[in-house]
């Protein structure tokens, strides 16, 4: 198990990077039938005793072309099968390394199926050897899947199996060939560890206290010193506060003579208030440009100057002259 931890079981379509799959459908599970030889059966018994051969002598089985290996002569390899997997319902996966040439070959369709070399046993028919695996294209076994075809439901599992673990044992800091048992282990290890306090400083208040990055310790020395009033001088929450005062003050300020003035109606004091207290300057260049627009007799202390004030005959004769009537003098201050 230990050894496909660390392996990622890959489809058997073409990879990206023009690599062949890893792994190959080698014995198909159950009653295999060979033209013209009879049958033989695949099951994990079966595996149990190819596993054990190829343990016992440590010797990689060489994929060779048209069963050059058999027939005597030179006999280049194709590749080399390094690991058996056995998939229940499926049958024995074989992990291939394919050379250069024989990748190119199976992928451009120059060889499509392969032809294994083994033994059975006469008193069950089962599996019991592996001796060579050809690249063929007239093999003799039936029913046979080529080497580029998907893996089947079992496979495509435990390839996600595969993929997890291989995530996991990366996560925990394991190495490559950790085991299941390590991998347990180093689980049970974290649930029993002390939880650590993970401080996270906001940006806002990093942004606040003039910092591009720390931790709260940091942050906690750097509001100290802000807080720290020299003799004589005021904290900058004071100098706010007053500075506010002052702002609302002069801004009222202009708003009143501009109201004396008749530069603005009643109904624009909050308006004038707002426009003062965001911009005193371009407050008072408008006021300086504004006509008046509320008369004089309206404004406060001027109704009963306006009140006393003599009609002259000079200002009777004007008056008529424009369809002034003397009610209207006295209503809008002569």
């Amino acid at each position: 198990m230990h050894q496909l931890i660390a392996k990622t079981i890959l489809s058997g379509l073409k990879l990206a990077d023009g690599k062949l799959p890893d792994w190959f459908l080698l014995f198909k599970a159950g009653w295999v039938e060979i033209e013209g030889a009879g049958k033989f059966l695949v099951d994990q018994q079966a595996f149990d005793v190819v596993q054990a051969q190829l343990f016992r002598r440590g010797v990689e089985v060489v994929v060779d072309y048209e069963h050059q290996t058999v027939k005597g002569g030179k006999a280049p390899a194709a590749g080399w099968i390094r690991e058996l997997r056995w998939a229940e319902g499926e049958g024995i996966y074989a992990r291939t390394d394919w050379t250069e040439a024989a990748s190119g070959h199976i992928q451009t369709g120059e060889y499509r199926y392969f032809s294994p070399v083994f033994f059975v046993a006469k008193k069950d028919k089962r599996l019991a050897g592996l001796h060579s695996v050809a690249l063929t294209n007239a093999p003799k076994t039936n029913h046979l899947t080529p080497i580029l075809a998907k893996l089947g439901p079992a496979a495509q599992a435990k390839e996600q199996e595969m993929k997890f673990l291989e995530i996991l044992i990366s996560k925990l800091g394991l190495k490559p060939e950790a085991t299941e048992d390590d991998v347990v282990t180093a689980v049970a290890e974290l649930k029993d560890a002390e939880p650590q306090t993970v401080e996270v400083v906001a940006k806002e208040i990093l942004e606040a206290v003039e910092l591009d990055e720390g931790d709260a310790s940091a942050v906690v020395a750097s509001i100290h010193a802000l807080k720290q009033e020299p003799k004589g001088m005021v904290s900058r929450k004071e100098f706010n506060t007053l500075q506010a005062k002052l702002t609302q003050r002069d801004a009222d300020d202009a708003v009143d003579a501009a109201m004396q003035a008749g530069k603005i109606t009643p109904d624009q004091k909050q308006w004038a208030e707002d426009y003062a207290k965001a911009d005193l300057a371009g407050f008072n260049q408008f006021v300086a440009k504004a006509p008046v627009v509320v008369p004089l007799s309206k404004l406060p202390g001027k109704k009963k100057e306006a009140a006393d004030a003599e009609i002259t005959d000079a200002t009777l004769t004007v008056a008529k002259m424009m369809g002034v009537t003397q009610e209207d003098l006295k209503q809008y201050g002569n």
